[in-house]
């Protein structure tokens, strides 16, 4: 179990949300609500004992967005992971989970998960649409640790960019973040083409992470660096990520039981976003 948790920890502890900066501001409606749906797809090798460890993962999730207030300077939204399913290959062994089963929502899994699956958060965003804070307090551990809802908002990182004022095809701007000491990214954004309300955009940068997490009584450690690419469909009167596609490709150290792992990890990520 503590090799399959580090490969896991490897696998999907690069996933982090696009978050983009410019001088245009959201423009959303109190009571609107938004469907999120996001697929996330994982290949990692890791290096244990000599050993190149294989390990796949399809994960998909689905988010529930409500603006619930719109202020001057911020925007709170209430975010709720209404399903989660994961499908992941690991040393030979399949694990699988549907938060929609409660054999599922029982098991070792899904008792870490209880506190987030149909559990509405309070999330805040800025009116670019940058990720604040979140009222969540519960303990992490366990795969919720690993999945780290709370570092794309519950979903809002995914589903909203501020686009410049007046936006034209050739705009481009650069965001620098760096979140918490655990995550520094640039992001440049480019709008490629502008087609009635929708704004195609390509998006290219780096990224680092270091992050460290307890699992059964182990500290495991990872340190990332990757560069990413992809493109979204951005409605511009709104700044909705209408749709998103995106690649993460890794490479870095998971370290554990006083040793150092090499590993490597390829992420494609596809993401829609419907208004109900």
């Amino acid at each position: 179990m503590k090799k399959i948790t580090l490969l896991f920890s490897a696998a999907i502890g690069f996933s982090v949300a696009a978050m983009a900066q410019s001088n245009g501001s959201l423009q959303l409606t109190k009571g609107q609500k938004y469907l999120v749906e996001n697929k996330l797809t994982t290949t990692s090798s890791t290096q244990v004992q000599g050993q190149a460890m294989e390990s796949n993962a399809n994960i998909s999730t689905v988010y529930n967005i409500e603006v619930k207030d719109m202020a001057s300077n911020k925007i709170n939204l209430s975010n709720t992971i209404s399903n989660l399913k994961m499908n992941m290959t690991m040393m030979g062994q399949n694990i699988n989970f549907d938060s929609d089963s409660t054999d599922d929502m029982n098991g070792e899994i899904g008792s870490t998960l209880k506190d987030y699956i149909n559990q509405p958060k309070g999330v805040v965003i800025d009116h670019s649409g940058h990720f604040i804070a979140s009222t969540d307090t519960s303990a992490t551990s366990g795969f919720a640790q690993q999945m780290d809802f709370d570092a794309s908002g519950y979903g809002a990182e995914m589903a909203f960019l501020a686009l410049p004022k007046n936006a034209k095809a050739g705009d481009s701007w650069t965001d620098n973040y760096s979140g918490d000491s655990t995550i520094k990214k640039s992001t440049t954004y480019t709008i490629k083409d502008i087609t009635g309300n929708i704004a195609t955009v390509s998006l290219a940068g780096t990224v680092t992470t270091q992050k460290t997490m307890e699992q059964n009584g182990m500290e495991i450690s990872t340190k990332t660096t990757g560069k990413f690419s992809g493109e979204e469909k951005v409605n511009t009167k709104t700044g909705v990520i209408e749709s998103g596609s995106s690649t993460i490709d890794s490479a870095g150290t998971v370290t554990a039981m006083g040793q150092d792992f090499p590993t490597t990890t390829k992420i494609t990520s596809t993401t829609t976003v419907k208004a109900l």
